[in-house]
């Protein structure tokens, strides 16, 4: 079997033979638009799997979201996250890794906000490639939105996320939520391939958490984009995104405006998304030790 016919994440190990769903899903990078790939859902644990092998750095070259900019829409989403991880005991004398930055915007949030010992890593951002932050049992606070489903091993990256905590320290993970997908939505901007290699259940997040002495402490079952600002909501992103042809770019280039104030789908959306999201995203607060019982 390819490498990734068999799930490696749960107790059962199923495979893309016994799946209950399995679907040719094409690139939503304009880029690579006319790729397609594989994706199956593991019938025991409910995770997604890209089954295809791929050169990931071909892939990650002129990556679109590496293009953003510190914008007032970014900053707000980037307050919901550090208002969860004050939540969460988060202070600014602490030391933080984000793992997985991209570009390194959320550092430099961080930093504005007087967290002054915020550091990132990314192995394909040059910025960011260093070994120089990865320091055993070194930080406070971890942060790693959008990056587990990228991994080509899931299990290992929580090993070693786990390995540069501080005893007690905070591990924030955000990831899309495979229990909230619909793969026949095959233009879906949560499914993204290839660069989404495996999309973990939350009982499988949660499993990687306990086997690793991690406590979840909470669970948000729904994505940090979501505000009350009109059409800053993913509803309304994800039918944006597919009103404009289904392609991962549209969010990053300028605003067709006459296809959104001509589409009463996506008025609607950006009027009332927030109020109706569909799971398919959640954050999980962990902490290095501690008591058991998750925040709901």
């Amino acid at each position: 079997m390819p490498n990734y016919a068999r799930c490696k994440l749960c107790e059962r190990g199923g495979t893309i033979s016994d799946s209950p769903e399995v679907r040719r899903v094409p690139s939503n990078v304009r880029r690579f638009c006319k790729e397609e790939f594989t994706l199956w859902r593991c019938g025991n644990c409910k995770s997604v799997h890209c089954l295809e092998d791929v050169n990931l750095a071909r892939y990650y070259e002129g990556y679109p979201l590496n293009s953003l900019e510190l914008s007032p829409p970014i900053r707000m989403v980037y307050r919901n996250r550090l208002r969860q991880l004050q939540q969460a005991g988060l202070k600014p004398a602490h030391h933080i890794l984000d793992y997985g930055c991209g570009g390194g915007l959320f550092i430099d949030f961080l930093r504005s906000r007087g967290f002054l010992n915020a550091v990132g890593y990314d192995s394909f951002v040059p910025r960011y490639a260093g070994a120089e932050p990865l320091r055993a049992s070194y930080y406070d606070g971890i942060v790693s939105y959008d990056v587990i489903e990228h991994v080509e091993d899931p299990v290992a990256y929580m090993k070693e996320l786990t390995a540069l905590s501080r005893p007690d320290g905070i591990l924030a993970i955000g990831t899309p939520r495979a229990e909230g997908i619909a793969l026949e939505r095959t233009r879906d901007m949560v499914l993204h391939p290839p660069y989404h290699r495996h999309i973990l259940s939350e009982r499988v997040l949660l499993k990687l958490g306990s086997d690793n002495g991690l406590t979840a402490e909470r669970v948000y079952r729904r994505s940090l984009v979501d505000s009350l600002v009109p059409t800053l909501n993913s509803r309304f992103i994800t039918g944006y995104i597919e009103a404009s042809g289904g392609q991962f770019d549209a969010v990053m280039e300028r605003s067709q405006l006459f296809l959104v104030i001509s589409s009463p789908k996506l008025w609607f959306w950006g009027l009332f998304g927030y109020f109706l999201p569909r799971g398919e995203n959640m954050v999980v607060t962990f902490r290095k030790g501690g008591p058991t019982q998750a925040r709901l």
